[in-house]
C-alpha cells in the first residue's frame, strides 16, 4: 500500500478511460479526484472506489485546476496522473519503495496511444514527464494548457521504473473536441495577432511538419488524422485570437 503519496486526477466526462486509471491506482491509500462538471458516467464510476476522495468544482484551466486539486490531498507528496492514463505495475511498485527525500522529483516515461495503437511518430513518441513531486516545493505552471511541473536547479531528478500508458484518443470525435478546447484556452491567455495569410500558412505548415517531417505517414490513417487535427488546432487557436481582436477594435 502506498500511504505517503496521494494520486491526484482532474476529470470531466472521462467515463471511457477513468476506470482503467483508477484500477491502476489500487495500491494508493488515497486517490483525489477533482471533477469539473461531468455529464456522463464519470462520477458513477469514481464513487465505486473506496480509496477515492471525490471533489467537485469549476475548471480553471489545466495548470490552475491541477494546482487546486493537489491542495485537496492529505499528503504533501503528489503523484499526478490524467484521467486518460494508467500506470504500470512496475511503476506502482517503484512508487511504493522510492526514498522521498527533499527536493526530489520523479520523471516517468509515457507511452502514447491512438485508438488502441501506440504512436511513436507525428510528434508523439515516448515522452518523459515529471509526475511525482512535493507540493510544498514544486507546483504546476499556471498555464491554461500545456501545463507542466515547474522545477529549479535545486531539484533532484529521479527516473522512475515503469511507465504510464496514455490513451490519448479513444474515438475520432476527441480530436475535434481537443482542438476546440485547447484553441479556446490558448486564445484566452494569448493576444498574439497574425494576419490571415500567416494563419493559413501556419496551419498548412503544421500539417506538413506532422505528416512529413515528423513521419506521421508511417502511422497510416492515424498519422493522417493526427496531422490534420494538428493543422485544425493551429488554425483555430490563431483565428480565435484574430476574431476577438477584430471585435475589440469595433468597440
Amino acid at each position: 500500500m502506498i500511504e505517503n503519496i496521494s494520486a491526484v486526477i482532474i476529470t470531466k466526462n472521462a467515463s471511457e478511460t477513468i476506470k482503467g486509471t483508477l484500477d491502476s491506482l489500487s495500491d494508493f491509500k488515497e486517490v483525489v479526484v477533482y471533477d469539473s462538471g461531468s455529464k456522463d458516467k464519470t462520477l458513477e464510476i469514481v464513487v465505486a472506489y473506496t480509496n477515492v476522495r471525490l471533489f467537485n468544482g469549476e475548471f480553471l484551466g489545466f495548470g490552475p485546476t491541477k494546482n487546486y486539486a493537489i491542495n485537496l490531498a492529505r499528503n504533501d507528496w503528489i503523484f499526478s496522473i490524467d484521467a486518460d492514463e494508467s500506470l504500470s505495475k512496475k511503476l506502482a511498485h517503484h512508487l511504493s519503495e522510492v526514498d522521498l527525500e527533499s527536493r526530489l522529483v520523479g520523471e516517468i516515461r509515457r507511452d502514447n496511444y491512438f485508438m488502441g495503437k501506440e504512436i511513436t511518430v507525428a510528434g508523439w513518441g515516448r515522452d518523459r514527464l515529471i509526475r511525482l513531486f512535493n507540493r510544498t516545493e514544486f507546483r504546476f505552471s499556471d498555464r491554461q494548457v500545456h501545463e507542466k511541473v515547474e522545477i529549479d536547479s535545486s531539484a533532484i531528478m529521479v527516473s522512475l521504473r515503469g511507465n504510464i500508458k496514455h490513451n490519448s484518443i479513444i474515438n475520432l470525435s476527441q480530436t475535434l473536441e481537443k482542438a476546440n478546447l485547447y484553441s479556446e484556452l490558448y486564445a484566452e491567455q494569448n493576444n498574439t495577432y497574425y494576419p490571415l495569410w500567416i494563419i493559413l500558412f501556419k496551419s498548412i505548415y503544421s500539417f506538413i511538419r506532422t505528416y512529413f517531417l515528423q513521419r506521421g505517414f508511417l502511422a497510416g490513417w492515424r498519422g493522417l488524422v493526427l496531422s490534420y487535427s494538428n493543422s485544425v488546432g493551429v488554425f483555430y487557436k490563431y483565428i480565435k485570437v484574430y476574431t476577438r481582436q477584430k471585435e475589440r477594435s469595433k468597440e
